[in-house]
């Protein structure tokens, strides 16, 4: 890295209030110790993308991902949107960012001492496959719940159960001291409504164990009485695919999609049922100039990765989503102390 790329990432990491990050300790690997191609690559076994996109490749990833708390996606079951996901008044997200920006005004007006901090909104072609009721479909992360049939009118009422600090997770406290409705129906794979599966991933928000907790529970705000149900895959992988807002990863998402589709195909782990991965496409998330975008979230942690090649997805699937580990090459942040939950969360 020379002088000038050092001094833009020193100015990018203080304007975005970006914490040091040691890529040279664990649990950071370098795509040598990944069997990922070269760049530039010229291996004719995997796909390439067009050479007509124009994708950085000299500026620093790391810390260009502004710190956040939490991230929402709502199911579209659509891989592209218009170019503003909060201006279009026929998805959710235009009534859910008006409550996010409401809420989080009003904490900053309070008196309380509440902190305020960055949530992350995208829509996502992730389909409601057990879900056919008139609301939306709402996953928050890192807290990994799935809330069916979310209004337009109920987004003040959203904000307040699950995103408004301070928030002890849904599956917190009271679900410890099994103060929980335990439900049958869920929205991944079919379960006994006992929550009596052996997963041990650790929850992001309290630690208690995910074998112990319950699959749903009630959670009450304002008018609205909202079901939470677990969400039981054991990662995610997230793509950029917001064509319409820049084509680079509009193009490049869907090449990613069927590469990474194909090695979980050959490791049988793609799906949403517990040990499974599923993968999503995701509206913008910054940072079009990186194309091919990519999160990957497991077990409370994610991990935001730019200037993904298709030669890469046998990696990320390798170190990120099996092994728990991150490509430095690749790393442009995650959210806001999560790096850190690489110590207490079980990959």
């Amino acid at each position: 890295m020379d002088y000038m790329q050092k001094l833009f990432l020193t100015a990018k990491r203080v304007a975005i209030g970006g914490a040091e990050v040691d890529v040279d300790a664990p649990p950071f690997v370098g795509l040598s110790d990944c069997s990922a191609c070269p760049n530039p690559c010229d291996d004719d076994d995997h796909p390439h993308y067009p050479s007509y996109l124009k994708i950085n490749q000299t500026m620093p990833l790391l810390h260009s991902v502004k710190p956040y708390e939490r991230h929402v996606l709502i199911s579209t079951g659509k891989e592209d949107w218009e170019g503003h996901i909060d201006s279009d008044k026929s998805f959710l997200a235009f009534y859910l960012q008006n409550a996010i920006d409401k809420g989080q005004q009003r904490l900053r007006d309070s008196d309380n001492g509440q902190s305020v901090y960055r949530i992350v909104l995208t829509n996502s072609s992730r389909m409601a496959d057990t879900w056919d009721g008139p609301g939306w479909q709402v996953v928050v992360l890192p807290d990994q719940i799935v809330v069916n049939n979310v209004t337009p009118e109920q987004c003040d009422d959203f904000f307040e159960a699950f995103l408004e600090p301070p928030f002890e997770g849904t599956w917190g406290q009271s679900a410890a001291a099994g103060a929980v409705t335990q439900g049958q129906e869920t929205t991944t794979a079919s379960q006994d409504g006992t929550g009596s599966n052996t997963n041990t991933g650790s929850s992001a928000s309290t630690g208690v164990e995910r074998g112990h907790l319950p699959l749903s529970r009630e959670v009450k705000a304002g008018k609205t009485t909202f079901t939470a149900h677990r969400w039981q895959a054991k990662a995610a992988i997230m793509i950029c695919s917001h064509k319409k807002r820049d084509k680079r990863c509009g193009i490049t998402a869907a090449i990613l999609k069927k590469e990474f589709t194909r090695i979980l195909r050959s490791k049988d782990l793609l799906g949403d049922a517990e040990g499974d991965v599923e993968i999503w496409l995701v509206s913008h998330i910054g940072g079009h100039k990186f194309a091919g975008n990519v999160i990957v979230h497991r077990g409370g942690v994610s991990v935001w990765y730019g200037r993904v090649e298709p030669c890469h997805s046998q990696a990320i699937v390798d170190t990120t989503v099996e092994r728990g580990e991150i490509i430095r090459e690749l790393y442009r942040g995650g959210a806001n102390g999560h790096l850190d939950a690489y110590k207490e969360v079980s990959w």
